[in-house]
């Protein structure tokens, strides 16, 4: 089965279930997260099988254009697993929390207007496989700013509570900020290079006469990219928002969105190093902030402050597993 079904697949299932939560009279939402759990758990059995066009050259699809802007191998199978099995994992736990969700949605003590919370993550969770197969600069734009506008509504779900309402702002604002700072690093980096497909910029780069624009439009990118995965001194707006957000969308974005942003600089940053292993490429990265975080927010307020330090200190090995 061609790689490119399973994002394919994960966002059909998201718009089936959308559309039938709208045109369902049933009370409890319960079903929908059920509903998503199997099906992210048969696209996770597929993931298995899922090849590239290395695989199988002489198919009709591997010769398709879009794999210009598509590559599937062990980095992208892993993370494509991961995703998924963390937005399984995130609906487990939102299906838990319904009833405290429906306490701060606009029809308090019903499910009338939660039904969405069950279906978001689903997209969340295309754009991350997406990112975790990106090959062009503009691709893994959109793919990025798939799962960073879902989190934008998840994180600001609670209408009926203000630390949820204040979290949704500060992370509009600062994502937004960061998505400028990105887009503009992309802008630099194509007006140097003329591509934004990753694959060619390395032969684009000995071709130079200065590589000074260039090196200023990795370094926005890598800011933007700073901010996505709450890298130090970046990371000033994880604690409010991990506060303020409901339980599961703390969760997945301690873990998933951070991996979503991870898999999105080793992809860019392999271009640009002579280094070949990812874990080794992130480390400074991941090395600078974990002292930082983990004594940023030591007084006991809030598990989810804590969780930020923590679960940072967890992401670290993740990126030797991809390797």
């Amino acid at each position: 089965m061609p790689a490119y079904y399973l994002e394919a697949l994960t966002v059909a299932l998201g718009i089936v279930l959308l559309m039938a939560e709208t045109f369902s009279s049933c009370k409890s939402k319960s079903w929908l997260g059920l509903s998503a759990v199997v099906g992210l758990i048969v696209i996770l059995g597929l993931s298995f099988i899922a090849i590239g066009p290395e695989s199988k050259p002489d198919a009709p699809w591997a010769k398709w254009p879009l794999w210009n802007f598509y590559q599937f191998d062990n980095i992208s199978r892993f993370y494509k697993i991961f995703a998924l099995v963390c937005t399984i994992f995130v609906l487990l736990l939102a299906i838990d929390y319904r009833k405290i969700l429906s306490r701060f949605t606009e029809t308090p003590d019903s499910e009338a207007g939660t039904g969405e919370f069950y279906t978001l993550p689903i997209f969340a969770c295309a754009g991350m496989m997406w990112l975790a197969s990106a090959r062009d600069l503009a691709g893994a734009f959109v793919a990025l700013e798939l799962v960073t506008v879902t989190f934008y509504i998840l994180v600001a779900y609670m209408r009926r509570n203000v630390g949820s309402l204040e979290a949704g702002v500060k992370y509009l604002i600062l994502g937004a900020l960061s998505t400028g700072f990105l887009v503009y690093g992309i802008a630099w980096v194509y007006g140097t290079t003329g591509t934004m497909n990753l694959d060619l910029i390395p032969s684009k780069i000995s071709q130079l006469q200065s590589t000074t624009p260039l090196l200023f439009g990795v370094a926005l990118v890598m800011v933007g990219l700073a901010f996505k995965i709450g890298a130090v001194p970046m990371q000033v707006w994880i604690p409010d928002v991990y506060q303020g957000a409901p339980t599961p969308t703390t969760a997945f974005l301690s873990v998933g969105s951070k991996a979503a942003g991870f898999i999105l600089t080793i992809r860019f940053l392999e271009h640009f190093s002579l280094v070949k292993s990812p874990a080794a490429r992130s480390s400074p990265c991941c090395s600078s902030s974990l002292a930082p975080h983990s004594f940023s927010e030591i007084s006991p307020r809030s598990h989810k402050r804590i969780s930020n330090a923590s679960l940072l200190t967890l992401r670290s090995p993740m990126l030797d597993l991809s390797s």
